[in-house]
């Protein structure tokens, strides 16, 4: 049952755009569009690396109030950990949408990369590269192109969860050889990881080896870690090697730490690229006595330099208390 609209015509002329259509055509830069898709990529990338620096602000709150605190504490460490929980995820949205819109302007010019290079784009093609479906595909869009991460996920199905992330969970465990044990552990679509590790017996070198299975059976991602730890007086030193699929280092990480007697005083981290070269490096020191810490972080730069990009100054230790004091009112009591 629909009911009558006496207003009909003035509808009509109040949501008729025609404004809207015809005009001039989008003029297209071809170079400069790709130019400018490139910078909005490396700007997503920019935004995703430093994301990490987050880290300590939803971390250092629960240490500082570890345990069992008075409520106002409790109150302070939830509200900084929610604060940096919603800060992170406030820049994981900034960095997709940058990307979209980088990749919604690389649509647009690889629409016309095998014209004229000077055709004109309709307000449809901008329409298309950003993903409405109600707009026909460009006619010089090549086949290969085009297609969403939506789309991709459904051809494809869902991405299986990273090596290390927390979605896994562990199946199973099973001791093969003396030297050798196999873990596995169930994914959260149907997927499947398996670890095998071989820790000769005295070794200093443990091989970590971890394949990922997709819920069709098929190999997602195999990854090898050969990891070796030397002690040489105070300073401990643990170079982890990262392997491919077809057997080729990827990478990199030494990590060096020092220690004055049973503590920790110092600790130093760098990643290495493929070809050896440091892009990434974290320089931890720690005073022994009053536990303060600096820890400084460097990555590469376009140039080949290593330059400081994030600095965290953590307070001197306090210690708490064993036992319950007495009421400070005791002293004034009056006997008797």
């Amino acid at each position: 049952m629909s009911a009558d609209n006496p207003y009909a015509d003035q509808t009509e002329q109040n949501t008729n755009t025609p404004w809207l259509g015809g005009g001039p055509a989008v003029d297209v830069d071809l170079d400069g569009l790709r130019d400018y898709a490139t910078a909005m990529t490396n700007q997503q990338q920019d935004i995703a690396s430093r994301a990490a620096f987050l880290q300590p602000l939803g971390e250092m709150p629960g240490a500082a109030f570890d345990g069992e605190v008075l409520g106002e504490a409790d109150a302070v460490r939830a509200r900084l950990v929610a604060n940096a929980g919603e800060f992170t995820v406030y820049l994981q949205k900034l960095a997709e949408s940058v990307g979209n819109i980088g990749n919604a302007a690389r649509v647009v010019a690889n629409s016309y990369g095998h014209t004229d290079g000077v055709s004109a784009a309709s307000l449809n093609d901008v329409l298309f590269a950003y993903g409405d479906k109600n707009v026909a595909r460009p006619a010089g869009l090549p086949d290969n192109v085009g297609a969403t991460f939506q789309d991709f996920q459904t051809a494809v199905g869902p991405p299986a969860p990273g090596a290390t992330s927390t979605a896994w969970i562990p199946a199973s465990s099973t001791r093969i050889s003396s030297h050798q044990t196999l873990e596995t552990a169930d994914g959260p679509n149907g997927e499947r990881r398996e670890t095998l590790t071989f820790a000769p017996p005295g070794g200093p070198v443990t091989t970590t080896t971890t394949t990922i299975y997709r819920a069709s059976g098929e190999t997602d991602s195999v990854a090898t870690t050969r990891t070796s730890v030397e002690q040489t007086g105070d300073v401990r030193v643990t170079v982890e090697e990262r392997f491919g699929a077809d057997g080729g280092r990827t990478g990199t990480t030494e990590t060096r730490e020092r220690y004055d007697g049973t503590e920790l005083a110092g600790r130093s981290t760098d990643v290495r690229d493929i070809d050896g070269q440091t892009v990434h490096r974290t320089f931890e020191t720690t005073d022994t006595a009053t536990r303060e810490q600096v820890t400084v972080t460097s990555e590469r730069n376009d140039k080949g330099d290593l330059v400081e990009t994030n600095r965290v100054v953590t307070g001197i230790r306090t210690d708490g208390q064993t036992s319950t004091p007495a009421p400070i009112a005791d002293r004034y009591r009056v006997n008797g």
